[in-house]
Formats: C-alpha cells, sequence, structure tokens
C-alpha cells in the first residue's frame, strides 16, 4: 500500500491565506479595543453594543480585505495598505465640473465617496457612503460627514473643512493607504478605522461608481 500521508497537510499546518486573515483579525483587534478604550464617557453607553458586534465587523472586513483586488500593497499585520504618496494632496487637482457631472450621473445610497478635508495646514482623504440622494435639490448626504452639493461643496456648518470629491485612482488610493499632508509635506500614513477599512474593502476598482456587493458571514 502506498502511503501518501506526505502529500497531506497536517492538522497544524496553516495556509498562506489562513495566515493573513489571522493577522488581520489580530491588528484590528488590537486597534479597536485601544480606540474604545478612549471613548468619552457621554459614548460609554454604547461600550457594550459596540464590543457585542466588534466579531462580526472583525471578520467581514478581514475577508473583504482578502478578496479586494487592487493595486495597493497590503500589510497584514498592521491591517494597512500601501502605495507611493503623492508629493502633495491630488485633492488640490479636481474641479467642480468634473465633480459635478459624476455625480450627476451617479450619486445614488450606498455608493462610496472621498472626502478632502483640511484642517488648517494638515490635508487627508477619506472615504464616506451616500445614504440620502435629493436629485430635485442636487446634493447628496454622506452617513458621516452630512450634506454636499453635487459640485462638491459642503452644505452644512459643521462639514465646512470638507469637500466631496470624484472617485479616481489616484485620490482612492491616498484614501486606503490613509495618506496625509502637513504644511505641504507629506506626512506618515493614518490608519483607516474599521469603518473606513469595510468601505475601502467594497471599492470596485474597475468602476467606482458601482460598489463591490458585502460578503455574508
Amino acid at each position: 500500500m502506498i502511503d501518501t500521508s506526505v502529500n497531506q497537510p497536517h492538522f497544524w499546518q496553516v495556509s498562506r491565506e489562513n495566515q493573513t486573515y489571522t493577522e488581520l483579525c489580530n491588528a484590528l483587534y488590537e486597534r479597536e479595543l485601544l480606540r474604545l478604550s478612549q471613548l468619552s464617557t457621554e459614548q460609554l453607553l454604547r461600550l457594550p453594543n459596540r464590543l457585542a458586534s466588534l466579531p462580526f465587523y472583525i471578520r467581514r472586513a478581514a475577508s473583504n480585505i482578502l478578496q479586494q483586488k487592487n493595486q495597493l500593497e497590503l500589510d497584514s499585520q498592521n491591517a494597512s495598505w500601501y502605495h507611493k504618496q503623492a508629493s502633495s494632496c491630488p485633492a488640490r487637482k479636481q474641479h467642480a465640473d468634473p465633480i459635478d457631472a459624476f455625480y450627476n450621473k451617479y450619486a445614488k445610497p450606498g455608493l462610496i465617496v472621498p472626502l478632502y478635508i483640511t484642517q488648517l495646514t494638515q490635508e487627508q482623504i477619506v472615504l464616506d457612503s451616500v445614504d440620502e440622494v435629493d436629485s430635485e435639490g442636487l446634493r447628496l448626504h454622506c452617513n458621516e460627514h452630512g450634506w454636499f452639493s453635487f459640485s462638491g461643496t459642503p452644505l452644512e456648518s459643521q462639514n465646512s473643512d470638507k469637500f466631496l470629491l470624484k472617485p479616481v485612482k489616484t485620490i482612492v488610493t491616498a484614501a486606503c493607504c490613509g495618506h496625509q499632508w502637513l504644511n505641504g509635506d507629506k506626512k506618515p500614513p493614518r490608519r483607516l478605522s474599521l469603518r473606513e477599512l469595510l468601505l475601502a474593502s467594497r471599492l470596485n476598482w474597475q468602476n467606482f461608481a458601482k460598489p463591490l456587493p458585502a460578503l455574508l458571514d
């Protein structure tokens, strides 16, 4: 009888994909637990619910990240994407007319969008999702950052330091990698929140107007 056991993986052997998944989960747990430990007193009332839902969203994020196909390099131990950073923020190259044309055509709930945020001399690009569209008023509402016109301008006092951008590869790359600039110079990237990672993992890099469906556990 031929012994084929040498061709069979032992129970303790872990595939490369499983190892990456584990590293992603560990990194996300560390990051989110640190963030939750810094909640304000007013936010502590919601802590039990957030802790209860954390495993689900971390598994979802890790699974989606593994399925994501893009031009970025994944650092699974830090749950971060990397790519060469532009010398200056690419949001400066965008103009209102192309932004307006894009959202007049593609604005809809569920669309993942980039936002330019400038605070004093610090610049960064973040991701959000559209949850309401007012076609008559030529405006849309982002889940976290509020109302913007189709041309990108903020429509609320609380988001006056933000600007809605058209999703193109340079912009989305900067958002996914956490690129940021201070006084016009490149600075070390920030780490994306779990929510941003979930949004980033659903980006369709072939067509940003059509997000990928979320994976089911």
